[in-house]
């Protein structure tokens, strides 16, 4: 053994044979857990990152790669139903580009690679239903791509070319949407949905549009389904709406009589139609030259009289002698007139009503005017009474068993987690008190038994070194002496052997200790 190692492993050594079986078996505890500790910290540290290699995989897809990453000895997990592979982080690329060279994940060809396969000899009937099935494979892919959507399946319905255009159908489509567990689409996402499908087809409206889920729901119906969706986004404008207005109005009142003593409930109707009007006016500004103009003048001069006398065949006509004129002018003027077209889009979501109803704890608003917190509530809310619009203000004793029922189990919950608090503080200082206090005693019981070792051999040199003072007190002592002495020696070597074999190492760790005073 190295010199250099002898002496440490000697204080190691002389060190445990110090220690008793008690306080051994606690190091060797208290050791066994740090490197049980340090060894699951260790994997934990070291464990890598799981990030998704594949998802959304056909059965068959995600068996081949299964099969390949076995063959390669790479560590994986299937979640999701086994649709999802999950790897280690930093492989992912590299496994990426290693499945694709081998043609994984395959899949079924779908969407626009449908045309690729096409020949010379293809008729025009294949040609169209390729074309069909590369539409319903591109709008699945597209689907697939909203949240909440595992997969999509299209089928649309092409009506045939007709030669006259008042004979043309429209298209039609059908949409089976696989929703993740817990996913609900709203009204809005359904509507999209329609407007992706009904965008993608030529001639195609969105009413022509049916969607459902798995389950066999109806999420929108043709020729009602964008109604629906839309109603659906409707409503929940008038919410936020009336939610807004309401806020405004609680916020006074919350300051004048105090929270939680005034409810205030708005009721708007708005008016979504979408109306586009059209007005042209005319203007003609005095002074402006005239586009055009023109004038025409009638003359006449001759001789003769006027005729005159009674109608009749019987009565001769007479006329007077005389000369006549006559003389005639007219003006045309095209005057430039200015024109006007103006086109205003009506934006959906006017005001059609209000109705506010407003009830204040009679406890706390006993002593207020209604008038003034009308007129403070309308100004909140534009409250307009020439469009109809209508408030009520009224005071009531309000009903505070559930304020007060909530307020207890509030208190109780709160209750009950400090003494839950407590306990736990009790218990874990109970445990750390006992563990304390077995190592005390191992600890006392150790010194103890060391102490007892100690002092025994310590009388047991006190009783040699008196017989060797003894024995050189008088070398001339006579036979009985020597006898008594040699007998008293005897039992001395007999008690100091006998401990040596019964307790070697408190022996040895003595002469050390003897030895190192020595030195």
């Amino acid at each position: 053994m190295p010199a250099a190692l002898a002496g440490p492993l000697g204080r190691v050594k002389t060190l445990l044979s110090t220690i008793s079986v008690g306080q051994k078996i606690v190091i060797g505890l208290l050791l066994a857990g740090l490197v049980l500790g340090g060894f699951v910290f260790t994997r934990w540290i070291t464990a890598s990152t799981m990030s998704p290699l594949f998802s959304n995989l056909a059965s068959t897809d995600a068996s081949a790669i299964v099969e390949e990453l076995n063959a390669e000895g790479v560590g994986y997990e299937l979640t999701d139903g086994g649709q999802t592979i999950m790897v280690a982080q930093e492989q992912v690329y590299d496994l990426r580009l290693s499945m694709s060279g081998k043609g994984l994940p395959a899949g079924a060809e779908t969407g626009y690679a449908l045309l690729d396969q096409q020949g010379i000899t293809t008729s025009e009937f294949q040609q169209q239903v390729s074309y069909q099935r590369a539409l319903e494979g591109e709008l699945s892919n597209t689907l697939k791509a909203l949240d909440g959507v595992r997969s999509a399946v299209v089928h649309i319905a092409l009506p045939q070319d007709e030669v006259f255009a008042t004979d043309e159908g429209k298209p039609t489509a059908s949409v089976l949407l696989d929703l993740a567990p817990g996913t609900n689409l709203s009204g809005e996402q359904i509507q999209a949905v329609t407007h992706l499908v009904s965008s993608s087809i030529e001639k195609m409206d969105p009413e022509s549009v049916t969607v459902a889920d798995s389950t066999g729901a109806v999420l929108s119906a043709a020729g009602e389904g964008v109604t629906a969706a839309a109603g659906d986004a409707q409503s929940q404008m008038e919410q936020e709406f009336e939610g807004r207005l309401a806020g405004n109005a609680q916020q006074i009142l919350d300051r004048v009589v105090g929270s939680g003593n005034a409810v205030v409930s708005v009721r708007a109707d708005l008016d979504f139609s979408k109306r586009d009007t059209t007005s042209e006016s005319y203007n003609y500004v005095p002074g402006t030259p005239a586009l055009s103009e023109s004038t025409t003048t009638e003359g006449y001069t001759g001789a003769g009289g006027a005729v005159g006398g009674v109608l009749g065949a019987e009565n001769p006509a007479t006329g007077a002698e005389g000369d006549a004129t006559y003389d005639k002018e007219s003006t045309t003027s095209n005057n430039s007139v200015g024109k006007t077209v103006e086109t205003v889009a009506g934006a959906p979501g006017a005001i059609t009503r209000l109705t506010v109803s407003v009830v204040m704890n009679d406890a706390t608003a006993g002593a207020l005017d209604q008038a003034t917190i009308q007129d403070l509530v309308g100004n909140a809310i534009g409250l307009d009474v020439t469009r109809g619009d209508a408030i009520t203000v009224a005071k009531m004793a309000f009903d505070q068993t559930a304020a007060e029922q909530a307020a207890a189990d509030i208190a109780a919950a709160a209750q009950a987690e400090e003494t839950a608090q407590m306990w736990s503080m009790i218990r874990t200082g109970g445990i750390a008190a006992g563990i304390l206090l077995l190592v005390l005693l191992v600890w006392l019981r150790a010194r103890r038994d060391r102490g007892d070792d100690y002092e025994e051999l310590e009388d047991e040199d006190l009783d040699l070194d008196r017989i060797q003072v003894e024995s050189y007190r008088d070398p001339a002592l006579d036979d009985a002496d020597a006898q008594r002495e040699l007998a008293t020696r005897e039992k001395v070597r007999g008690e100091i052997s006998e401990m040596v074999s019964d307790r070697p190492d408190e022996v040895a760790t003595m002469l050390r200790g003897w030895f190192a005073e020595s030195r």
